[in-house]
């Protein structure tokens, strides 16, 4: 059995086919999840990349890895604690597996040893020791990856694999530019619904009137692009998995690190805990253990991928404890999963809870959605709902407590300009406006 865990970096959960969304942005991704298991309620741990990478290949929330930060670019920043493992030692050291990755995380500006540990291989795929790391195409990656695979098929591998695209810049190839085009001022191109909370929503771009158009730089058409351009190359990969006949030998696993806030809140990036944000999608097929077209209904977070592949793979000795856990129990209809999940930045906590959603700062200020009658998160309940969003954050701060066990809490206790790309710098008169 092989795995291939694929993180995306910048995916919405919301902006893929299988997830609903109304455009034809991921045929390959829409097939993985018809051939296998589709999480429909999968969150983010962390944010941003930092913090969420860290999860994804831990298994545990900042408040336990504690990499809270992003430094792209400032050096000697932060360090790693060496006495936590990471999945790919803990599958290097049964001896079983070949262990490789095609990731360039390394060129952040402070170098993030945790994402270089454990690789028998570890292929840069920037060929160069300069912070270069978003400039990178998902061909780049196939590239490398594609001929590796060919060569190392008769082997027993777990691949990590990151590929850059959707992340800004939208620097995709010129053969899927134009394959998506909002006419601007016109709303009839667009899938619009009206909200129980009375206004008018365009799933995966947020209130109507809150659309920004966008430039030539920076638009949702050109996201859905390259969303599109790094779905085909997924279908690459699956075909040369199935050209070695390896295809059904191997777990594929489709995630994301963060999503976009994709110019709500007059937010293009992604600092914060939205659900544009947090909402991340999670595909796995292996047609050997997995059931075809299961949907998954409770909720899941980065933190449980490590522990479900270990359980699959059947890797469990003298590993310490992991804040997340196996979810097959949940696909086999065994578990409904947890009644709420937990999302962390360098600032920010946030609970989800059923409709209602729960954001607390680091000074203790609240904001509380409900998120069945205000999807977009534009309506602040913490004050006409006080005793909703005290139960939440009690609910929050036990978690917190139950997690420290009497340690100090190590979320920062100031603001540092280099945690994450915002982008807050957009112009009001780019919202859409009726024609």
């Amino acid at each position: 059995m092989n795995f291939v865990y694929i993180v995306l970096d910048t995916q919405r959960g919301d902006h893929l086919g299988c997830y609903d969304y109304w455009r034809d942005v991921s045929p390959n991704i829409d097939r993985l999840a018809a051939e296998g298991v589709r999480f429909k309620n999968f969150y983010a741990s962390a944010i941003a990349t930092g913090p969420a990478f860290t999860s994804l290949v831990t298994g545990l929330f900042p408040i336990n890895h504690k990499f809270y930060l992003t430094p792209w670019n400032v050096a000697n920043a932060i360090n790693f604690d060496d006495d936590i493992p990471v999945v790919a030692e803990m599958f290097w050291d049964t001896k079983k597996y070949t262990t490789v990755a095609f990731d360039n995380l390394i060129n952040f500006r402070s170098h993030m040893k945790q994402f270089v540990r454990g690789y028998e291989y570890h292929i840069n795929v920037t060929r160069t020791s300069k912070w270069e790391h978003h400039l990178i195409l998902a061909d780049h990656v196939n590239e490398r990856m594609l001929p590796w695979i060919r060569q190392h098929a008769d082997e027993q591998f777990f691949m990590f694999v990151h590929y850059w695209d959707p992340h800004l810049p939208y620097n995709h190839p010129d053969e899927f530019r134009g394959l998506f085009k909002h006419e601007i001022g016109n709303v009839d191109d667009l899938k619009v619904v009206e909200t129980p909370g009375g206004y008018e929503f365009v799933p995966g771009w947020g209130m109507l009137d809150l659309v920004y158009e966008g430039d030539e730089n920076r638009s949702i058409d050109l996201y859905d692009e390259e969303v599109r351009y790094v779905d085909n190359a997924i279908g690459q990969l699956i075909e040369v998995l199935d050209e070695k006949g390896i295809l059904d030998d191997t777990c594929i696993i489709v995630t994301s690190d963060h999503g976009e806030s994709l110019g709500q809140h007059e937010i293009w990036g992604h600092a914060v805990l939205d659900e544009a944000t947090i909402y991340l999608p999670l595909v796995m097929r292996y047609p050997k253990a997995l059931p075809q077209g299961k949907v998954v209904e409770g909720y899941a977070q980065q933190t449980d991928i490590v522990p479900t592949m270990l359980d699959m793979a059947g890797i469990s000795s003298d590993l310490p404890p992991m804040d997340g856990r196996s979810l097959l129990p949940m696909i086999e209809g065994k578990d409904h999963g947890p009644e709420f999940v937990i999302a962390e930045t360098g600032y920010h906590r946030s609970i989800n809870m059923g409709d209602w959603k729960l954001i607390r700062g680091r000074g203790g200020e609240l904001e509380l959605y409900n998120l069945h009658d205000d999807p977009a998160e534009i309506d602040d309940l913490s004050q006409d709902n006080e005793a909703k969003a005290k139960e939440l954050e009690k609910r929050l701060l036990d978690w917190v407590e139950e997690k420290l066990n009497g340690r100090e809490d190590p979320m920062p206790d100031s603001d540092v300009p280099w945690t994450c790309y915002v982008g807050n710098d957009l112009k009001p008169d780019s919202r859409l406006k009726r024609s």
